[in-house]
């Protein structure tokens, strides 16, 4: 189990990142200008997990990439994202689910996986392997 959370050390930090950020009631979150662009919450969430879909998949050092194994891990974030949904919907008052936010979610997961696969081998991603 701890060689798992070794080797997953990275993805475990930006999933914590992600759920902190996403249980935060909405009154904490500071202003911006940014937020004043319509659907720019939907870019924030798939950029977020297509971080995490690529950052789960590099440091999964399969090699050759296995399909079935790399399908159970995005599809464990993605149920991640939807039970964060599910709590924003039932736990934060502030805070709501949105379908648009899991679609968000699930793209952002296809965009990690096949950032994976385009550029999850160059030397700049090492320190996601060691």
């Amino acid at each position: 189990m701890l060689s798992y959370i070794i080797q997953y050390k990275f993805t475990i930090l930006l999933a914590l990142a992600i759920a902190l950020l996403s249980l935060i009631p909405s009154e904490n979150i500071p202003g911006s200008f940014l937020f004043s662009i319509p659907h720019f919450d939907k870019i924030i969430h798939m950029s977020m997990y297509a971080a995490l879909g690529f950052v789960a998949l590099t440091e999964s050092r399969l090699d050759p990439p296995r399909l079935v194994r790399h399908l159970l891990l995005l599809f464990a974030i993605f149920s991640m994202s939807a039970l964060i949904e599910i709590l924003q919907a039932t736990v934060v008052a502030s805070r709501g689910a949105e379908w648009f936010d899991l679609l968000a979610n699930l793209l952002g997961v296809i965009i990690g996986y096949f950032s994976h696969r385009l550029i999850g081998r160059f030397r700049i991603f090492n320190f996601l392997r060691s």
